[in-house]
C-alpha cells in the first residue's frame, strides 16, 4: 500500500500533547507562544505551569533555567545558535515534557519524540530554489519479521517515470530509537537531495529510508545477534524488489548506494559488504559497529546495571576485537577492492563510537580493503553531523 506525501520543502511533523502536570491548551489557559526565534539567532520558550517550582530546558546549548512571571508562565532566551534544527524538552521539578505550544517535533520509534526548532540560516539542508522531489509512503507485511512495517520513497525534481534512463538508488537507514520517516523529519535528506541535485552537485537519484529494525519488537531487540542479519535480508529480498516494481529504478550494482547513520551505518556496512553483488558504494556515518554479533557474547548485565555506551551487558565501544569483525565478514579481503567504488566511514572525533570505527578501519587495513577514512572534529553523536555526512557523501555517489 501507498500513501502519498507529496513535494515538500520541509519535513512534515506532529503536534505533542503535553502531561496534566503542565497547563494544557483548550483547558481554561491557552499555551503561551513558545518558541520564538529571533533574527539573531537566539530561541526564547515559554511554559504554563504555575504550580511548579522549578523549570530547565534541555537541548537548546547549556541547560537553561526558565523564570516564572505573575500568570504562572514559566520563559528563557538561549545564546545565540547556529542556524541548525534542534531538539529539546522541559524539566518540571525533574519530569521531561515537550513543548506544549509548538507543533513541531522528532518523532521516535514507539514514543513522543522531543520539541524541534529551526533556527535558520545558510545550510545544505535549507529549502532552495529550483523544483522539489516527491515523497511517498509505503507499507507492507514482512515475512521476515512477521509484522507490518513501512518505507519512504524519495523521487527527485522532475522525476520522469517514463525515462529511457534508469535512476540510481540510495538506500539511506536511520539510528536506534529512531524510525523509516527519521532521515525526512529531522536528518532534512529529502532537502538536501533537492539542492544538491539542481545545483548540479549530485545526480538525481531516488532515496529509500526503511524501517532498521530486522527483528518485530523495535529497538528492545535491537541488540539482539540475529537482528542486522536479518535486517540485511530484508532490504534485499523485501524492501528491494518492492521499489524497483514500482518505480523507474536501477538493477545495476554500479548505481546503487547504501548507507545510515548510527545503527543505521552498522547496517549499511553489514548489508553492502555482504552484497557486493547489489552494492557499489557504501557509506557509514557515526556506525555503531557494537551492534554487530560479536564472536564470544559478553555475559548479559547485571540487573539493574544497564547497557554501558556501547550497549551489550556493560561492554562499550572499545570492546570490539579483531575475532568480532572476522565473524561478520568472514570471506572480506582486498579482492572486494574491484568491486566496492566507495567505503566511505565517517565518525565525530568527540563521539564514543569513534574508537571502535578506528578499530574497524585498522582490521580494513589489514585486509588490504580500501576505504575513505573521515574524522570530523568538534562532532559528537548527532544530527547535525548527520546531515553534514550526507551532504558530502550524496555528490561522491554514483560518478564515472
Amino acid at each position: 500500500m501507498k500513501r502519498s506525501v507529496g513535494q515538500a520543502s520541509w519535513p512534515v511533523f506532529l503536534l505533542v500533547a503535553a502531561l496534566p502536570l503542565v497547563a494544557q491548551p483548550g483547558r481554561g489557559n491557552p499555551a503561551p507562544k513558545s518558541p520564538e526565534v529571533s533574527a539573531d539567532g537566539k530561541v526564547t520558550v515559554r511554559l504554563r505551569a504555575p504550580n511548579a517550582k522549578e523549570v530547565f530546558v534541555n537541548g537548546l546549548g547549556q541547560r537553561l533555567a526558565l523564570q516564572k512571571d505573575e500568570q504562572g508562565v514559566w520563559s528563557a532566551t538561549t545564546d545565540a545558535l547556529k542556524p541548525d534544527i534542534y531538539t529539546y524538552s522541559f524539566s518540571v521539578d525533574g519530569a521531561t515534557f515537550n513543548d506544549p505550544g509548538n507543533p513541531l517535533f522528532k518523532t521516535s520509534y514507539g514514543s513522543a519524540g522531543q520539541s524541534m526548532v529551526h533556527v535558520p540560516g545558510p545550510a545544505a539542508w535549507e529549502p532552495g530554489d529550483g523544483p522539489r522531489g516527491s515523497v511517498d509512503h509505503h507499507f507492507y507485511k514482512s515475512a521476515i519479521a512477521g509484522d507490518n512495517r513501512d518505507y519512504y520513497v524519495y523521487t527527485p525534481p522532475n522525476y520522469d517515470a517514463n525515462r529511457r534512463e534508469l535512476y540510481p538508488v540510495l538506500f539511506l537507514l536511520h539510528g536506534l530509537g529512531d524510525e523509516a520517516s527519521s532521515w525526512l523529519n529531522v536528518g532534512a535528506a529529502n532537502v538536501i537531495l533537492d539542492n544538491l541535485i539542481n545545483q548540479g552537485k549530485a545526480k538525481p537519484m531516488i532515496m529509500v529510508n526503511t524501517l532498521g529494525y530486522g527483528t518485530a519488537d523495535g529497538p528492545r531487540g535491537a541488540m539482539g545477534a540475529t537482528m542486522i542479519p536479518a535486517f540485511a535480508k530484508m532490504v534485499v529480498e523485501e524492501v528491494m524488489p518492492q521499489v524497483e516494481k514500482a518505480y523507474r529504478v536501477t538493477k545495476d550494482r554500479n548505481q546503487r548506494a547504501i548507507a545510515g547513520l548510527s545503527m543505521g551505518g552498522a547496517e549499511s556496512l553489514y548489508t553492502g559488504l555482504h552484497n557486493l553483488d547489489r552494492f557499489a558504494y557504501i557509506g557509514s556515518f557515526s556506525g555503531a559497529f557494537v551492534m554487530w554479533p560479536r564472536a564470544n557474547p559478553p555475559a548479559p548485565a547485571a540487573p539493574g546495571a544497564g547497557a554501558g555506551a556501547g550497549g551489550r551487558g556493560g561492554r562499550g565501544p572499545a570492546a570490539m576485537e579483531a575475532a568480532d569483525f572476522e565473524k561478520n565478514f568472514p570471506e572480506l579481503n582486498a579482492k572486494a577492492n574491484a568491486q566496492i567504488r566507495l567505503l566511505w566511514i565517517a565518525c565525530g572525533l568527540d563521539d564514543g563510537l569513534n574508537n571502535v570505527n578506528r578499530q574497524f578501519k585498522t582490521w580494513l587495513k589489514s585486509k588490504d580493503i580500501q576505504f575513505t577514512d573521515v574524522e570530523i572534529p568538534g562532532y559528537a553523536h548527532v544530527w547535525p553531523l548527520w546531515r553534514q555526512n550526507l551532504a558530502e557523501l550524496a555528490p561522491l555517489l554514483f560518478q564515472k
